[in-house]
């Protein structure tokens, strides 16, 4: 709640000067960064105290002072039982000192309410937390320094009782507070406004609490030295929710300067490092760069070996986690294996048995145990992980749904397919219900995004083993749309902002889901409490609450259909979709599982599909090698020298990818339509080769080479769901010109005849297709004997606004704003979007 600009700042309490070389002792030791190396500074203020009570003591108040930045230090450093003791005795020197109402008690009644939350005295913070904002507006003013403290004081106490709606408004109050009252330079501003965008991230509010973590790192930027642990902290909040909202790069540069700033002036603070560290690596992980991620989460586990700090025993255990899923990835089992039991070894010496972060490390190992081939040893370590994983965490929570996949999966590896697919089925329903919720938020989208597609991949693959064929294309769908709906629903919604008649309608509808994220955590938290009253209380304002986002969406998809359709795509039923083939046609679809690939094929007739045993791990290496050897900027590339296809490489993935099982009805569909997702999403299907050419793949004639496209025309279909009907609505704007199917090829740029060239397979059929998506009156064909050079140029071209060719060696003037696609692959049909393929 920010407070009006205009509100005038009182000044501090004026204290007295020091009057003794003690007291300026005392009052250099107050100057300090409060923040930097705060366990340093409590044995310096233990010592400072020693001395002033050796010499015959300082004037209270420089002694009331010392003791309360002692507790604070001491609380800050993670040593709260000992920061208690000195905080309750300084209140109890308050009193005798007749100190009682003053600012000084205001100060050390909120380093109290900190020090009684940690220690979890949560109704004794909750009343000293209060006191203090009244001492401190009654003593400094509504508007000061001191009332900025005291309410971060109070949104310290709200926020570790799950109240986080009630911490946003107390700690945006702060940072409002100190960032008009206090001296810039103070680094207190800064920690205020990083507290303020995490609360303002946990109510949902990611825009602005992005923008107020901006803020806090330009502020330290402009008024911190570079040394202050306060521009880490505001750095690593800016790239911890750049991360979470699916800016990689922009979290990279910030999480990057962390470790810099860190290394460089917070050396030996190991435990910090390490956590920096590994949250870098993760960034790194997202954007592809799994190497360099292992080797970081390596050496922040290193880091934690080294940290003396108690807070979090568990932590160590996250960058070995981290470090095995990388070499599991790359197919290291044994290496994966290693760092599992590290990770277990810590865990199970740290926490108690029924604590979720061991359950989750357990779970992690059986999955491990399970890739190794061992089920059954993978299931006895599943069982009990999972019990207690099921009794912590919510169903819906991201924590808990992956491992339930991968109970699922040791389940169906023991030949329990029914009961895996029920597991399955009942996540894969939760993770629908978040993928196409009109309240989910960008952010839950991206942090549940690593378990949408693996997710629906397994929940298909349990669908197929167990003959439910409808159940299966759906979820093939859903896990090649979760890459896909991000972008469309951000695109709807912003579409329907701009429009001056919806603003608001939309405006208020995203205020009632940032509402309804913000109650269900506080109501989480009450129930894990054990606050029966509150939690149904909370529950009824949730209801409620969603009463009014039933509404709101009604009147939505009356006023703004787009927020549907781009933003919670429905998937396209078995039979409607078979409906729609060409009786030659066929969607190929592969699903890239851990252990496995599962290729789906569907035809007019029906659906079949297949499987190879190629695990993720080999096809991922296949892909790298392949695109490698298209690298524009590799080495040999580089050097001048001439490239060599990876036809090893290109050859595996058919494999993969063309179980021998589909070999029969492929033969009889020429024409392919390519859906995949994640990394399968990439593969130009074109580049696949049926047979073997050897591994000396630079000796081998290209025109030899039994390519894919030899046998087949291949279309890329980055979904099923935009039907005829989407497409007219674009094209209905737009002319189009079509030319393909010669009966006489053009001329090649040297003048050589290339009549002689097999016709583009279903090429006039195709055109024909597209032309029908734009309708008869704005579409134009050039099929056949017609399509000449000669007849290309005598129509008025600057009526056209896109032409679809073959041939780009046909020398005619375009109009100015003309688009100009030339295939040299089957394009898009009248089910899906206009798309190149050059």
């Amino acid at each position: 709640m920010a407070l009006p600009a205009s509100a005038a700042c009182s000044g501090p309490v004026a204290e007295p000067a020091p009057q003794t070389p003690l007291e300026e002792a005392f009052a250099r030791a107050l100057a300090r960064d409060r923040y930097a190396d705060s366990a340093g500074q409590a044995n310096d203020w233990r010592a400072l105290l020693a001395r002033a009570e050796r010499a015959g003591g300082v004037g209270a108040r420089w002694d009331v002072r010392g003791q309360t930045r002692l507790a604070w230090s001491l609380d800050y450093s993670d040593q709260a039982e000992a920061a208690l003791e000195v905080g309750e005795g300084t209140l109890v020197q308050i009193a005798q000192a007749g100190l009682t109402g003053t600012a000084l008690e205001a100060e050390a009644l909120t380093v109290m309410a900190t020090i009684l939350t940690d220690t979890k005295q949560n109704a004794r913070a909750e009343d000293s937390a209060r006191r203090a904002l009244v001492l401190a507006e009654a003593t400094s003013g509504a508007q000061s320094a001191a009332a900025s403290f005291a309410h971060n004081g109070l949104g310290t106490v709200a926020y570790a009782q799950g109240r986080y709606s009630e911490a946003e408004r107390e700690y945006g109050i702060a940072a409002d507070l100190a960032a008009r009252c206090q001296d810039p330079a103070d680094p207190a501003v800064v920690n205020q406004m990083a507290s303020h965008a995490g609360t303002l991230f946990m109510v949902g509010q990611l825009e602005a609490a992005l923008t107020e973590a901006k803020r806090a790192a330009n502020h330290a930027a402009a008024h911190l030295p570079e040394d202050s642990p306060l521009q880490t902290l505001a750095l690593g909040n800016l790239g911890a929710i750049l991360l979470t909202t699916g800016r990689y790069a922009e979290a990279q540069k910030a999480l990057a300067r962390v470790v810099e700033l860190e290394g460089a002036y917070q050396a030996e603070s190991w435990h910090y490092r390490a956590i920096s560290l590994s949250n870098y690596a993760g960034v790194l992980r997202r954007l592809g760069r799994l190497e360099e991620a292992e080797t970081l989460w390596l050496e922040a586990a290193q880091f934690h070996e080294r940290a003396s700090i108690g807070r979090d025993p568990a932590s160590a255990s996250f960058p070995l986690r981290n470090a095995a899923d990388a070499a599991q990835e790359r197919g290291d089992l044994a290496v994966a294996r290693e760092r599992r039991d590290a990770a277990v070894a810590i865990v199970d010496k740290a926490l108690p048995e029924d604590d979720p972060e061991r359950a989750r490390t357990h779970m992690e190992r059986a999955l491990t145990r399970l890739a190794q081939g061992n089920a059954q040893a993978a299931l006895a370590e599943a069982v009990p992980a999972m019990t207690v994983l099921r009794s912590r965490f919510e169903a819906d929570d991201v924590r808990r749904m992956p491992l339930e996949i991968g109970e699922a999966r040791i389940l169906a590896a023991l030949g329990r397919q029914e009961e895996a697919w029920a597991r399955v089925q009942s996540v894969a329903q939760r993770l629908e219900t978040r993928l196409l919720d009109a309240a989910a938020s960008r952010g839950d989208l991206v942090r549940f995004a690593p378990t949408f597609a693996p997710g629906f991949a397994v929940a298909a693959d349990l669908a197929l083993r167990t003959g439910r064929e409808e159940a299966a294309f759906r979820y093939l769908q859903l896990a090649n749309m979760s890459d896909i709906v991000v972008v469309t629903r951000e695109v709807a919604a912003r579409a329907a902002a701009a429009n001056a008649q919806t603003a608001d309608l939309v405006r208020n509808f995203q205020d009632r889901l940032y509402r309804r994220r913000a109650l269900e955590r506080e109501n989480s938290f009450a129930l894990s409490a054990g606050e029966g009253p509150r939690a149904a209380r909370l529950a009824a304002e949730i209801a409620a609450n969603d009463s009014e986002i039933a509404a709101l969406e009604q009147r939505l998809e009356r006023e703004v259909p787009s927020l549907r359709t781009l933003g919670r795509p429905e998937p396209v039923a078995l039979a409607d979709y078979r409906a729609g083939l060409a009786p030659d046609e066929a969607l190929l679809a592969p699903l890239l599982l851990e252990d496995h690939v599962v290729t789906i094929l569907v035809t007019r007739e029906g659906l079949v599909w297949g499987q190879s045993a190629q695990p993720r791990s080999t096809v991922r290496g296949q892909l790298r090698t392949l695109r490698a050897s298209l690298d524009p900027a590799s080495p040999r590339a580089i050097a001048g020298e001439p490239p060599v296809f990876a036809y090893e490489a290109a050859h595996g993935l058919y494999q993969a990818l063309f179980p021998d099982e589909l070999a029969e009805v492929l033969a009889g569909h020429r024409d392919l339509v390519y859906f995949a997702g994640g990394d399968l999403a990439g593969l130009p299907p074109a580049l696949l080769v049926r047979e073997s050419v050897g591994r000396d793949g630079g000796k081998v004639d290209p025109g030899q080479v039994a390519w894919l496209v030899r046998e087949h025309s291949v279309r890329v279909a980055p979904s099923l769901l935009m039907g005829e009907q989407a497409s007219r609505s674009e094209a209905g704007r737009r002319r189009f010109l079509g030319v393909g199917a010669p009966v006489r090829g053009p001329s090649g740029s040297a003048g050589v005849d290339l009549s002689d060239l097999a016709p583009l397979p279903g090429a006039a059929r195709e055109l024909e297709a597209l032309a029908s998506v734009f309708g008869q009156d704005r579409a134009t064909l050039l099929v056949g004997e017609e399509a000449r050079e000669e007849a290309l140029a005598a129509l008025p071209l600057e009526d056209y606004d896109i032409l679809l060719s073959p041939f780009t060696d046909w020398r005619v003037e375009r109009g100015p704003g003309l688009k100009s696609l030339h295939s040299s692959s089957r394009l898009a049909g009248a089910r899906g979007r206009l798309r190149t393929a050059c």
